[in-house]
């Protein structure tokens, strides 16, 4: 099953995961590509929490 996480407000790319192959699947609508990497549930964490620790950064 594949959910999508995030979707670019414009429609210019979005993120999903497929559950089933643990594949997160990145896709830039503006030229049509798209790049995917092999992750389980330790490596979506992982990545959580530095995606959450950029925002922080990014913020100040």
């Amino acid at each position: 099953m594949t959910k999508t996480l995030y979707r670019h407000p414009d429609g210019m790319g979005t993120i999903r995961h497929d559950a089933q192959t643990q594949t997160l699947h990145l896709i830039n609508a503006l030229d049509g590509t798209e790049a995917y990497a092999l992750i389980g549930p330790h490596g979506l964490r992982e990545l959580a929490a530095k995606l959450l620790a950029l925002a922080d950064k990014l913020e100040c």
